[in-house]
């Protein structure tokens, strides 16, 4: 078994990633194909042809004597040499002189900053693809500061990450990550993140502080693999990243599963729609479980806090195979999730989009129930059904400002982890969601009684 601190991997808006420092594992900045192409043939004068040295020259008829006819000839060979080497030096000339100015043009093009877009481009390097998954975790660094990280699967298949701390109100530079194995095209992403130190009981405050991000997702052959990500904040800021241990379990899911996590758990649905965890046991080990629930196939999944006691509660919000919006809990990782008490049961479109968080209903209260906020996609407009008074589930609609949320785009919303220093806070700064709008990923907030859209991400 490797040490328990060898997956270990930590935050704030992403630092710059020193390639050489990171190894080969590290974030490679972009090295795309710069357009230019090379043409072996394409050689000075190549295209220049002069006639033989053998070649006879024309009769000329003249009446003067032989002997100035001859010293004529010679002097009109030694004009005809003379022509074809200016002739000759005219076209080289011209040919380089072309070459270094297109040469020297395409250094400028290419050398030449890209402006700057508050929108990613279709064709920026860092877009996102269309059937790209979305996965968002975070963590209150202090009672009011935060951090954010957002996944994607870019348009090249490869995964990226761009990050968001309150501390300065920016979105970090897209972080591309050369997984190993690579995601499957259009593979789930579900990611969490917790404070190493103190998840391992060891001695941890807020000056000391690395947090460990892993992101989920499914590989080519259907298996569910890591990628750990550490961010160390003292006594360097530094940002590794490798791949994580859950690959070694070998725990194949169904080629239509959708992911779901809150550390220190993952959910994802076999090939008969039973949904399954693989859960990181405090034997250091990542435990397989069965859930006994069943959902639609390819439901989307969520799982957040029941309570903020940090005992691996959970909340599992997905859709039944009768097509109902449905939540089952659990208050210790030890015993089996039953229904929500009440369920919600709201139908919804088959394979709806759904994202959810958590918010603690009592401040300052390590042990508070949870208020639960789930947006969820029916056809072109978002909706709303939320549990956070004693009234049980209630549907609303959402503000029109929203936007219409893309075909077949996921839901992503963000629960604060529990395993950080600081526990989940009573309030709504971080209660946010991620969804496709026209192709680019847009964010909005809840503030506890009304929705607002904050804006694009920007991932250029």
């Amino acid at each position: 078994m490797r040490s328990r601190f060898a997956e270990a991997t930590g935050p704030e808006v992403l630092p710059e990633v020193d390639v050489a420092r990171n190894g080969d594992g590290a974030p490679e900045p972009f090295r795309g194909d710069d357009g230019l192409e090379v043409v072996g043939t394409d050689l000075p004068g190549s295209g220049v042809k002069t006639k033989p040295e053998t070649e006879a020259a024309p009769a000329i008829e003249s009446t003067i004597p032989r002997k100035n006819a001859r010293r004529r000839m010679i002097w009109m060979a030694v004009a005809a040499v003379i022509l074809v080497v200016v002739v000759v030096a005219a076209v080289v000339g011209g040919v380089l002189g072309s070459r270094h100015h297109n040469s020297a043009t395409s250094s400028r093009t290419s050398s030449a900053p890209s402006s700057p877009s508050s929108t990613p481009s279709s064709s920026s390097p860092s877009a996102v693809a269309s059937n790209s998954s979305l996965a968002v975790t975070g963590w209150w660094e202090t009672t009011s500061q935060y951090n954010i990280r957002l996944f994607y699967q870019g348009k090249d298949g490869q995964l990226r990450m761009t990050g968001y701390s309150s501390s300065n109100g920016k979105w970090s530079t897209v972080a591309t990550y050369q997984t190993d194995p690579p995601l499957k095209p259009g593979s789930p992403l579900a990611a969490s993140c917790y404070n190493s130190t103190f998840y391992f009981k060891n001695e941890g405050n807020s000056t000391s502080n690395y947090t460990q991000i892993d992101v989920f997702y499914q590989g080519i052959q259907g298996y569910i693999n890591n990628w750990a990500i550490q961010e160390e904040v003292a006594p360097v800021r530094t940002t590794t990243n490798k791949k994580g241990t859950l690959s070694a379990r070998a725990l194949r899911a169904g080629m239509n599963t959708r992911l779901a996590a809150h550390w220190p758990s993952v959910v994802f649905q076999n090939g008969v729609n039973g949904l399954k965890e693989a859960y990181y046991s405090i034997h250091n080990r990542w435990a397989h479980n069965i859930l006994n629930l069943s959902a639609v196939n390819h439901s989307a999944l969520v799982e957040v806090p029941w309570w903020g006691s940090r005992t691996g509660s959970a909340n599992f919000i997905y859709q039944r195979d009768d097509h109902t919006l449905f939540a089952e809990m659990r208050h210790n990782a030890s015993i089996d999730a039953v229904a929500d008490d009440p369920a919600p049961n709201v139908p919804i479109p088959a394979q709806a989009a759904i994202g959810a968080f958590a918010i603690p209903k009592t401040a300052g209260n390590l042990d508070s129930l949870m208020n639960f906020y789930v947006l969820w996609q029916n056809g072109t407009v978002l909706q709303m059904t939320k549990n956070d008074d004693n009234n049980g589930w209630q549907t609303s609609s959402t503000p029109d400002a929203l936007g219409s949320p893309d075909d077949g785009t996921d839901i992503a919303c963000l629960t604060a982890t529990d395993y950080v220093v600081t526990p989940i806070q009573s309030k709504y700064d971080m209660a946010r969601c991620y969804y496709m709008v026209d192709g680019k990923v847009r964010e909005v907030k809840y503030d506890g009684s009304t929705w607002s859209v904050i804006g694009y991400v920007p991932l250029d």
